[in-house]
């Protein structure tokens, strides 16, 4: 949604950090997949993944703007709930992700309740429209 706003550096560190959450429970379902291909496009970059660590990572983030690190989290989250399942090894990995930017708990929070009143919108809406 809001990639576009990311330097190459920080679209790169982005999608690495995605590969890091989609695989945090062990499997990467389809619809997680779809994200990264689409992350991708929309970052209008390859789905090249480094070797850094999540350390690194963080690491490299730690100068972006507010708005970045918002961004990144927002993303991160969104991704998680793709596939209707945020388990507790996704929400620690971006508790983690989010403490290591200095993104508070309470702009976490605030972000998954958007989100997931969000995903459940379209849901409704799809319901509508196509049942």
């Amino acid at each position: 949604m809001y990639l576009s706003k990311l330097d190459l550096n920080e679209k790169k560190c982005f999608l690495n950090l995605a590969a890091i959450v989609a695989e945090a429970n062990g499997v990467v379902e389809e619809t997680e997949q779809y994200m990264l291909d689409m992350y991708c496009a929309e970052m209008q970059i390859q789905g090249e993944f480094d070797d850094e660590t999540y350390e690194e990572l963080i690491e490299s983030l730690k100068n972006s703007s507010a708005e970045v690190k918002n961004i990144i989290i927002f993303e991160l989250i969104g991704l998680c709930l793709t596939d209707g399942k945020y388990d507790e090894a996704e929400r620690d990995n971006i508790k983690g992700i989010a403490d290591g930017l200095g993104v508070s708990g309470e702009k976490m929070m605030e972000f998954e309740k958007d989100l997931k009143d969000y995903y459940d919108l379209v849901t409704k809406m799809s319901e509508h429209v196509f049942l």
